[in-house]
Parts: C-alpha cells; structure tokens; sequence
C-alpha cells in the first residue's frame, strides 16, 4: 500500500496550486505562467503518474521505485500536453490531447511492467486507438468509450444545440454550442466524459478562456481512465468470454460516473482538478496581457 505521507505529498502539491477563485473557467485579471505555477503543475502530474506507477509495480511483486520513475517521466508528457491544450492556438487542444496521452500511456505502461511506448492509447473524439507496435496482440485496435456517446447524446439534445464540427477538430474532442444568457444556461463551458458544452455569446476572450478551461478538464478525463479506469475495465470484462469480445470494441468508461460523484461530494474551490484547469486557462502564454 502506499504510505499515507506520499499520498499527502500529491495531495498538497494539488492544492498548494492557485485557489480556483471564478467558476466555469473565467478571472478578472489573467497572466502569464508562472514559474511556481508550472512547477508546481508539473510536479503534481509527474506525482500521479509514478505514484499510480509505482502501486501497480508492487502489486504485480516488481520494485516500486524503477516504475515510479518512469510513471514520473509519463506524468511530466502529460503534463506538457495539458499547457499545449491549454494555448489560444488553433489545434492546439487535439495536439494537446495526443501529447498528454502519451504521457499517461507512459505511466500505465511503467505500472503493468511493459516497455515505455509498448502499448499507447490515442483518444479522438469519442474514439480511442489502441496502439501496441512492440506489445501482444493487434498493432492496432479502436474502441468505442460508451460514456464518452452517452455524453454526447446529452449534449446534442439540450435545447439549442448545435455541434461546432470546426472547434471539435481543433480540440479533438466533441462540442456543442449552446445559445442563452450566463444567467439563463447557468455556465460558459462544461465537460462530461470527453465532451464539451460552451455557452454562445459573450466577449471573445472569455470564450477563449472557456474553451482552454474545458480542453484541460478532457485531458484530466483521458488521464484517469488510461491510468485507472483501463486497467479496472480490463481486470472485469476480460473475466468472461462475452464481455471480452464486447471488450474488443467498447470502454465503458467507468471513470465518467466516479469522477461526477466526486464533483458531487467535494466542493468547487477544494476540487484539485478544477483548480489545474482554472490556473492553465488563465495563463495562456500566447494570450496578450
């Protein structure tokens, strides 16, 4: 099990990040990045990625510091990919969305004892292709999130919607638009499972904001499942043999459930995830002060 001061240390470098002072992703007055900042983002992805690693070494009976090092290493790519999503640059959140899922392919690849890019996990759109040029089985597979179509599904009919085919290319996530007042839709921008509602209207760089906002909340989604949820689903279906062939094609994705139930239970300003998102929005380095 992992001693309860090296949780305590993921924990705090979370929150030792700037407090998550606006909702839904907008300030009043946004900089730079910081040196403290990044560093302390870095850290923490870098923390998730060789703790989770780690964990998974011992209990598979391998040593706990080879795999953290390397699930570090994957948490740092993750973390690069999150600042590229993060930037007011046309395809940036596809470029970004790819380089954090190397990252975290990293870390799950150093947790299960395979070879750093052994096995990759790509995710577009509601899609993820399943790469393994060195590892077992086909070199390449695609599966379906299921979550990820029901999220989608919930989007698509709410009243006004609009699929936005442009800005989903350039974040290699789905979204729709959603037309009204901030008073009247109750948000500028919302994730579930990898999709992405923002609001229409307002002024430009709000919207901006938003958009960079959601991007880093459908990174954080691809970064649990490969790093937990994937492993979870495989260790379940893979137990008969027609949940193994529905397996084949589908991802349940089990963390879009757990990760609402947190949202539910933890609140805004304390949410570590919320926070990550709320201090890269703001501090675009492309963005003009």
């Amino acid at each position: 099990m992992l001693p309860s001061r090296r949780a305590s240390a993921v924990i705090a470098l979370f929150l030792l990040l700037p407090p998550a002072a606006e909702a839904r992703a907008q300030c009043e007055h946004c900089a730079p990045p910081s040196v403290r900042g990044e560093a302390l983002s870095l850290a923490g992805n870098a923390l998730i990625g060789g703790v989770t690693a780690g964990i998974g070494a011992r209990l598979r009976g391998r040593p706990f510091l080879r795999a953290f090092a390397g699930g570090a290493a994957g948490g740092a790519v993750t973390y690069a990919g999150k600042r590229i999503a993060a930037e007011h640059v046309e395809g940036a959140g596809f470029a970004g969305r790819e380089v954090a899922a190397v990252g975290s392919s990293i870390s799950a690849n150093a947790a299960a004892g395979r070879g750093a890019l052994d096995r990759l996990v790509l995710p577009v759109g509601p899609v993820r292709v399943y790469l393994a040029p060195r590892g077992e089985g086909p070199a390449v597979r695609a599966r379906v999130d299921l979550a990820a179509v029901a999220a989608a599904a919930f989007a698509a009919t709410a009243r006004g919607s609009r699929f936005d085919a442009r800005e989903s290319l350039s974040s290699g996530a789905l979204v729709f638009r959603v037309p009204g007042a901030l008073e009247e839709v109750g948000y500028d921008g919302r994730h579930l499972a990898g999709v992405v509602q923002v609001r229409q209207g307002g002024d430009s760089l709000r919207a901006e904001r938003t958009g960079a906002h959601e991007r880093v909340h459908v990174i954080q989604y691809d970064q649990s499942f490969i790093l937990w949820a994937a492993p979870a689903e495989a260790a379940l279906m893979d137990r008969a043999r027609w949940s193994r062939g529905l397996h084949r094609w589908i991802d349940l994705g089990i963390n879009a459930p757990a990760l609402a139930g947190l949202g539910a239970v933890v609140p805004y300003r304390a949410q570590p995830w919320e926070t990550e998102a709320v201090y890269l929005a703001r501090t675009s380095a492309g963005e003009a002060r």
